[in-house]
């Protein structure tokens, strides 16, 4: 992220101080001259490394020290460590060496943050942070300067990178501050140092690691230390006046009976959706375009702040009959022509730009990369500033074409972009185009070919026939892949299960998903192995460029040759399987193949039994073969009733590998048995286990499904979604689709859905078995599960065509419809079908 940035003078008295104040060294030996623009912790993302500073955090996945040398090598000369290394390096460079590498960026933001004189409003709950956040900028009258988070960027390393980029001449500043663990508040308080704060909700998110819902509320309301006031529903205000020295100011139903502490008063008509607002004496109507109770919580939450922020009621009002659902990420489909288009549905400022470039720089491979980029009115910058600071932000990123949609924009506004993109640029010039006609701009993207494509605009609804001209919507069943998800819930699996390390299995079409994506995701949070049924599968991971270990779980001995030439590590699970690869890599020349075993201790598949042990063992000894790690696999871990069976599993495990096959990873935990360690395995059981238990080999649980997921916190991470087609009135008495099932004696009003079991929607779940999600409602399906349709109840609701339902994602969860069709999850994520559109939220 960057702003402004920093004199070199200004950054090494900073760098002193803390360093001095946390114990730690600093040298400066870097230059002299320059600006400090940016934090960098990723050396992927440094485009102008001469004016950053290198963080090198350590985390769960990495350790930011490993990359230094690379971040020298492309020009940073100034360093934030922890272990200062005897290199070369240093002796050119600023080099502050502290205890807390994390600390000291957050210190540093606060510092950034220090210098701004306007309100910053902090923004926290256990949902909604976003979409309040966002809807609060829509909120705003556009000349208001806003300042604010890009997307959801609420983390202890997402927080000081939004604060960095807080400039003096912004009129207020929105800030989300999310935590998952105690502790966690105060060091985000500390660096943003609200004047306001804004609590969304209070629910069961990350409740396993707080005790309970009073210390939950505790731990959030740390972020309103030092407020002056805190908004939020009067519903929370008895949770956590306790917890808050600021002024509370609420908004409330008019049913509520402790309304009169609020102040703001709503009343809202769920058939009509119209919501009556009653703020100082004075009412407004209108009519939200949703009715789901998040949604209009979330809405109202946002006006009471917009109001307070002393935006006229009849403003607000008119503002919210725009408002739209989002899901503040970054999302990407692929194009028919190739390439992907990218697109996010929050506001549009420099730094949810500078986020979403990011995501274009790392885009697959394309001919041409470009960024369809609007104007940024909220920046507080005049037109000319504006498009020179549009200039400067993509300048530090790879794209090709930069396209503007400009409708209002002078042919004096056009020259200062273009004059601002030539400056000081050495490398091959972006060409340039400004659209303020629409037809135009759909033309020109008919016409485009391969391409990586970025739409990064105000509001990317004006720019639909644009966007679909870009790529065509080929099917409205979607399944939405939430990639941030997954990676929170390997992190949490990790920490849940106490491992060292994590296997990802990524088989079957990445369960359905897109599994390259995936295993790119997964490389970039270095995995210990990607994990695949069959060679083929590998072999599309390597073409795709993914170097991660590959562990192929049934590979046939036909296969040797080319998982050898394309670096892929076979589990062996028999005597036999031992002695044909041994023989292969014997007759190929081959030493040092990466082999994994796999034991059988129960669940009588694959594996080798007890008594080969000893044979494999003396097979294993060739230098052809090399052993890398040894599993077996748990056959009821997801059910409590066969606890005592998984626990005898275990201990035969225990017990072969502690006498053979030593010195490698020995792993038993899958999805379930990691997800309720906690339940069937006591504190001294894991530890007399101890030595199986150091990796997971997660699959299902990546996505949050299964036992134990929702106890522990996992997040959703797939959605599968369709669109209404039609509504259909029928009669009393008769029945819907073939065989006329579902009759029923009172007039209904059904909405076809354009989704069937050719999509991968289980006929199982026809004549009322199953349910769709709408607005907060779930509607029963009526009659069969068709090809390519199926039918729900929508009687006396306000559904029309086009409206999107939830098939499973956040409600229904995945878990329960596959109950209800008498299934498991696994098979309905492998069964949808091809020509269900993937989209991937980042």
């Amino acid at each position: 992220m960057t702003g402004r940035g920093w004199s070199v003078a200004t950054w090494r008295d900073w760098s002193q101080e803390h360093a001095s104040a946390q114990g730690g060294a600093c040298s400066h030996d870097g230059p002299n001259d320059g600006l400090v623009l940016h934090l960098s912790t990723d050396t992927r993302t440094l485009f102008h490394p001469g004016a950053s500073v290198f963080f090198a955090i350590r985390g769960p996945w990495h350790d930011g020290h490993d990359f230094v040398g690379d971040a020298h090598s492309k020009g940073v000369r100034r360093f934030v460590v922890s272990d200062r290394p005897e290199a070369p390096w240093c002796e050119d460079s600023d080099v502050i060496v502290v205890p807390d590498v994390l600390l000291a960026l957050q210190h540093m933001a606060h510092a950034k943050r220090m210098a701004f004189q306007g309100p910053v409003l902090a923004v926290t709950g256990s949902n909604g942070k976003t979409t309040v956040k966002e809807w609060l900028a829509r909120l705003l009258p556009p000349q208001r300067a806003l300042h604010r988070s890009p997307l959801s960027h609420n983390s202890q390393l997402g927080v000081p990178l939004s604060v960095w980029s807080l400039e003096v001449h912004h009129d207020v500043s929105v800030i989300e501050a999310g935590i998952s663990e105690p502790g966690e508040m105060q060091r985000l308080q500390a660096c943003i140092q609200p004047t306001d704060g804004v609590l969304t909700h209070l629910g069961q998110a990350h409740m396993a690691q707080f005790d309970g819902a009073e210390h939950l509320a505790k731990e959030k309301c740390a972020l309103f230390k030092g407020c002056r006031r805190v908004f939020m529903p009067e519903a929370f205000r008895r949770a956590c006046e306790a917890h808050v020295d600021a002024s509370i100011v609420t908004w409330a139903n008019t049913d509520d009976p402790s309304v009169h502490h609020a102040g703001l008063r709503v009343r809202f008509d769920r058939h009509t959706r119209g919501l009556s607002l009653t703020w100082s004496g004075e009412s407004a109507q209108t009519t939200l375009p949703f009715a789901d109770v998040a949604s209009v919580q979330n809405a109202c939450t946002a006006a009471l702040v917009a109001l307070n922020l002393e935006v006229g009621l009849d403003e607000v009002a008119a503002s919210m009959a725009e408002l739209s659902s989002l899901s503040g990420r970054l999302s990407s489909t692929q194009r028919s022509r190739g390439g992907v288009l990218i697109q996010d549905d929050c506001n549009h400022d420099f730094g949810s730009l500078r986020v979403a470039l990011n995501a274009l720089d790392s885009a697959p491979e394309a001919r041409q990369s470009i960024a369809l980029v609007g104007d940024v009115p909220q920046s507080g910058l005049d037109a000319t500033r504006r498009a020179q600071q549009i200039a400067e932000v993509v300048k530090r990123h790879r794209v090709s074409d930069l396209w503007v949609w400009g409708p209002s924009w002078s042919e004096g506004t056009e020259k200062a972009l273009i004059e601002a993109m030539q400056d000081g640029r050495l490398d091959a010039p972006t060409a340039i185009r400004v659209f303020r006609d629409m037809n135009e701009l759909v033309t020109t993207a008919e016409d485009l070919g391969r391409a990586n494509v970025l739409v990064k605009v105000a509001s990317t609804d004006r720019l639909q026939p644009a966007m679909q001209a870009l790529a065509p919507a080929r099917h409205v069943t979607t399944l939405t892949l939430n990639t941030s998800a997954v990676v929170n819930n390997l992190r949490a699996l990790k920490a849940h299960a106490g491992a060292q390390g994590v296997i990802a299995v990524i088989k079957g079409l990445g369960y359905g998903t897109d599994p390259v994506l995936l295993g790119r995701l997964l490389e970039a949070q270095n995995v210990d192995w990607l994990a695949v049924a069959y060679a083929e599968e590998g072999v599309v991971l390597r073409d795709a460029g993914i170097g991660a270990r590959i562990l192929v779980f049934n590979p046939d001995p036909s296969t040797f040759d080319t998982m050898h030439a394309h670096d892929l590590e076979p589990q062996l699970v028999s005597t036999s399987h031992v002695q044909m690869a041994k023989e292969w890599a014997e007759a190929n020349d081959v030493e040092g193949w990466a082999v994994h075993l796999k034991l059988d201790t129960g669940m009588h598949r694959l594996g080798l039994a007890p008594h080969e042990d000893e044979h494999v063992e003396t097979l294993l000894g060739s230098p052809a073969l090399e052993l890398v790690s040894v599993m077996t696999h748990l056959a009821g871990a997801d059910d409590a009733a066969l606890d005592d069976a998984s626990r005898r599993q275990l201990s035969a495990f225990l017990q072969r590998t502690e006498d053979r096959f030593h010195g490698v990873p020995r792993h038993v935990l899958n999805s379930a048995g990691a997800s309720r360690i906690h339940e069937w395995l006591s504190a001294s059981e894991r530890e007399a286990h101890a030595p199986v238990l150091t990796h997971i080999r997660v699959g299902l649980a990546m996505y949050g499904v299964g036992p134990g997921s929702e106890r522990i916190g996992l997040e959703n991470v797939l959605s599968l979604e369709t669109s209404v087609s039609k509504l259909v009135h029928i009669p009393a008495g008769e029945g819907s689709g073939y065989g006329f099932t579902d009759a029923v004696d009172h007039d209904r009003t059904l909405a076809v859905l354009s989704v069937g079991y050719a999509d991968g929607y289980p006929r199982a779940l026809g004549n009322g078995q199953g349910h769709v999600h709408w607005n907060g409602h779930l509607l029963p399906t009526v009659g069969r599960v068709c090809m390519d349709m199926v039918t729900v109840d929508a009687t006396g609701l306000e559904v029309h065509p086009g409206d999107r339902m939830t098939l499973w994602g956040e409600r229904p969860r995945i878990d329960d419809v596959a109950a209800q069709a008498s299934t498991i999850p696994y098979e309905l994520l492998t069964r949808i079908g091809p020509r269900v559109q993937r989209i991937v939220q980042r």
